[in-house]
């Protein structure tokens, strides 16, 4: 499984949620820090000029490899970050449908109640259209209250026992 979070801070609460999650379920996977791969801001005019970012290359190369992807995103204004989205805009440009075939389990938190939910809903649309059929998805809420920062674990067992229904349910498809 290809593990991809779509934030570039370093203190990000859905990384934090992504790695406890990897640890909970004991689950076999490749993460990749989109952070460490210093894409440029998308424009049509330094698309002419360069084609494709190298690490967009690499991440396309690497997203081919695997059938199951578990992809994080964050939330701002309701919506993916702008981190985020200039990736996923850059992958588009290579090739539109280039989730086409995938699995994917969708996973956000913030500090509020619905969890991220409007990044996790924008995300879903955006996997449809690049072409993902299957996919599952959790918006985790309150993450501070369902989260402990200090031992890095989840609290709240009803949420753990979800995500892990969710993700078995695409690791089985």
């Amino acid at each position: 499984m290809l593990v991809i979070v779509g934030s570039n801070s370093s203190k990000s609460i859905n990384k934090q949620l992504t790695k406890a999650v990897l640890k909970e379920l004991s689950l076999d996977h490749t993460y990749i820090d989109l952070k460490g791969l210093n894409i440029p801001l998308f424009s049509e005019d330094l698309e002419s000029e360069i084609k494709s970012p190298e690490g967009i290359l690499f991440l396309k190369e690497e997203i081919d490899k695997f059938e199951h992807l578990f992809i994080t995103t964050n939330e701002h204004n309701q919506n993916l970050s702008a981190f985020f989205k200039n990736i996923l805009d850059w992958l588009s440009r290579l090739e539109l449908k280039f989730l086409e075939g995938k699995k994917i389990f969708i996973l956000s938190t913030s500090e509020g109640r619905r969890g991220a939910l409007g990044a996790n809903e924008s995300l879903q649309k955006l996997v449809e259209r690049f072409g993902c059929t299957v996919y599952e998805s959790f918006a985790f809420p309150s993450f501070s209250q369902n989260f402990n920062k200090e031992t890095q674990q989840i609290t709240n067992s009803e949420f753990l026992e979800e995500i892990s229904t969710k993700i078995n349910t695409i690791l089985k498809s």
